[in-house]
C-alpha cells in the first residue's frame, strides 16, 4: 500500500476528473471558462480618521500584532518582575537580614525602594529592546529600498505607535505596581518558597483570566467582555493595550487609567500593612483570618 502522499495524489487526481464530467454534463460550452473567469478577489483596505478629519491607511492585522505583543509583553513581565519581588523580600526575610534593615528604615519605605527599584530595571530592559528592535527593522528594510521603509513607517505612523508606547508604559507601572505589591506581601507572610503556592493561586488564575481575555479582545475589541475586562483595574493594564491599537473613546481610557490608580493606592497600603507584620513573623504560615487582622493594626 502507499504512503500518505500516493492516495493523496489519487484523490486529487480523481476529484479534478469527475468535476470535468459534471461540468461536462451540463452541455454548456465553455461553462468552465466562465466559472474560472466569475471567481473575483477582494482585498479589504482600513482607513482611520484623524481628529482634523484626515484620512490615513491602516492595518488591521499591524493592530492586532502590535496589541497582543504589548498583551503578552505586560503579562510576562508582571510575572517575571513580580516573582523576583517576592524572592527577594522571602530571602531577606529567612536570612534574617530584614530585621537589620527595619531598625533604620520604616518597612513601607523599604518595600516601595524594592518594588520601584525592580519596576526601573523593568522598563530599562522594554527601552533596550525597543531600540534594537526598531534598529533591526530598518536595517533589515534597507534591502528592500526607501519604499520599503517608508511603508513601515507610514504603517507605525497610522497606528500611533509613539502613543501606544506611552500608554504601555503607564499600564505597566500600575499593572506592575498592583501586582507587585501582592507578591511582595506573600513574601512576608511566608516562610519558604513552598508556602506561596497557596496565596499563589488565586493571583495566577486572575492574570492568567486577564491574558487570555486579551487575546480573544484582539479578535472582538468592542464586545462586552473586551469593554468590561479593560475597564476593572485587576486586568484593564493586560487587557487594554489589546483594544488601544483599533482605537478607544477618551472617556473609556480615562476611566480605566482612574480606576487603575485608585486601586494600586490601595492595594499598597493593604499590601504594606501585610509586609510590616509578615516580615517579623516566623514559624507557621498564617491564616487568611490573622491576614485579616493584620490588616486593621
Amino acid at each position: 500500500m502507499g504512503g500518505t502522499a500516493y492516495h493523496q495524489t489519487i484523490t486529487s487526481q480523481l476529484n479534478d476528473y469527475l468535476s470535468e464530467k459534471k461540468l461536462a454534463s451540463h452541455n454548456i460550452p465553455g461553462l468552465k471558462d466562465i466559472i474560472e473567469e466569475s471567481k473575483v478577489s477582494v482585498k479589504m483596505q482600513s482607513i482611520r480618521w484623524d481628529n482634523s478629519g484626515n484620512e490615513t491607511e491602516a492595518s488591521s492585522e499591524l493592530a492586532m500584532s502590535i496589541g497582543l505583543i504589548f498583551t503578552f509583553l505586560i503579562y510576562a513581565f508582571i510575572f517575571s518582575y513580580g516573582g523576583m519581588v517576592m524572592s527577594g523580600v522571602l530571602e531577606e526575610k529567612t536570612n534574617r537580614i530584614i530585621e537589620v534593615m527595619v531598625s533604620s528604615v520604616k518597612p513601607f519605605d523599604l518595600m516601595m525602594g524594592k518594588l520601584i527599584g525592580i519596576g526601573l530595571v523593568g522598563l530599562t530592559q522594554f527601552g533596550l529592546w525597543g531600540i534594537l528592535i526598531v534598529g533591526f527593522t530598518f536595517v533589515g528594510t534597507t534591502f528592500t529600498g526607501m519604499e520599503g521603509i517608508a511603508n513601515i513607517a507610514g504603517l507605525l505612523a497610522s497606528s500611533n505607535i509613539i502613543v501606544l508606547c506611552i500608554y504601555f508604559v503607564l499600564f505597566f507601572i500600575g499593572g506592575y505596581l498592583m501586582y507587585a505589591s501582592l507578591f511582595a506581601a506573600i513574601g512576608a507572610m511566608v516562610n519558604s518558597q513552598e508556602d506561596t503556592q497557596q496565596y499563589m493561586m488565586p493571583i495566577t488564575i486572575l492574570i492568567l483570566f486577564a491574558f487570555y481575555a486579551g487575546f480573544y479582545s484582539a479578535q472582538n475589541p468592542d464586545g462586552p467582555l473586551a469593554f468590561w475586562a479593560s475597564i476593572i483595574p485587576l486586568t484593564s493594564p493586560i487587557v487594554m493595550m489589546t483594544r488601544l491599537p483599533y482605537g478607544v473613546p477618551w472617556w473609556e481610557l480615562l476611566l480605566s487609567i482612574g480606576l487603575l490608580i485608585i486601586t494600586v493606592v490601595l492595594v499598597i497600603k493593604l499590601a504594606a500593612k501585610i509586609y510590616r507584620v509578615g516580615i517579623l513573623m516566623y514559624g507557621k504560615k498564617p491564616s487568611f483570618k490573622e491576614i485579616a487582622k493584620w490588616l486593621k493594626y
